[in-house]
């Protein structure tokens, strides 16, 4: 009996040294050894395949001279992706897609805007804050506090009227700055239709 148990025993051991040493040779040819099973969706190790991960941003995407060059095109209401196609429809209003190259001006998102509404803000008071302080300085020590309230009232009544396009134009470029637009966003981008959204994985 015992020595059935030590031949038994002996055959485990010469299975086990024969398949790590069968990995090792296929790992010696460059063939990758099994690894752990992946864990089951919904579990905390799990991860989704539908889309591939986006890639880092290089340096030159951040570059400040690129930077400049998208926004100068933004404010200026022209493209930031091509700095061709003209996005202003009407004054409160850009087009769904530039003409020139077919870069949807929400990005295929539906709260794209948001950022836009953020820089009027920022811009109007910007303003408000800019025609205060100039004119504390013009006319210090007597500073006439009663035109200063009317002279930031009408500001903030006018300016985020006529800064809006602009906003909306400098967020646009501001972003593709930030996220810049690949060749499988693009393709999504040209063949949309104006009520269809990205997923917001694939953003």
């Amino acid at each position: 009996m015992a020595s059935i148990e030590a031949q038994e025993m002996d055959r485990l051991v010469s299975s086990d040294i024969h398949v790590i040493e069968e990995g090792r040779v296929h790992a010696g040819v460059g063939v990758e050894a099994p690894g752990p099973a992946a864990a089951p969706e919904g579990s905390p190790g799990s991860f989704r395949t539908e889309s591939a991960p986006r890639p880092p941003v290089s340096f030159e995407e951040l570059h400040v001279g690129r930077a400049a060059k998208l926004l100068w095109r933004g404010l200026r209401l022209r493209c930031p992706h091509c700095g061709e196609g003209h996005l202003r429809e009407s004054w409160l209003k850009l087009k769904p897609k530039c003409p020139a190259c077919g870069l949807r001006t929400d990005r295929g998102e539906e709260d794209f805007f948001l950022g836009g509404m953020m820089w009027n803000i920022v811009f109007s008071e910007g303003a408000l804050l800019f025609s205060g302080l100039l004119i504390g300085i013009l006319t210090w020590p007597d500073v006439p506090w009663t035109a200063m309230q009317w002279v930031g009232i009408t500001l903030m009544l006018i300016v985020p009227f006529l800064f809006y396009p602009f906003s909306l134009g400098f967020w646009l470029a501001n972003d593709i700055w930030i996220r810049p637009i690949r060749d499988e966003e693009m393709e999504w981008h040209r063949s949309s239709q104006p009520d269809e959204f990205r997923r917001y994985r694939d953003r």
